[in-house]
């Protein structure tokens, strides 16, 4: 017996109709969280070697 699948209206890819959401679009969605993060960490840690360079000149 095949399991029921549907389509998923975003990103068009089949997935398990008892699924709560598209696998494809969750993964994208937690990637797009962690490049999120590491960006606000790379701009905190550009300013706060600024302000460093800054106070020590």
């Amino acid at each position: 017996m095949t399991e029921p699948t549907v389509r998923c209206p975003r990103c068009d890819n089949k997935h398990a109709a008892d699924a709560p959401t598209c696998p494809h679009c969750l993964s994208i969605r937690r990637s797009n969280a962690v490049m999120g993060v590491a960006l606000v960490m790379l701009v905190i840690l550009a300013l706060v070697g600024w302000i460093g360079t800054l106070a020590l000149t």
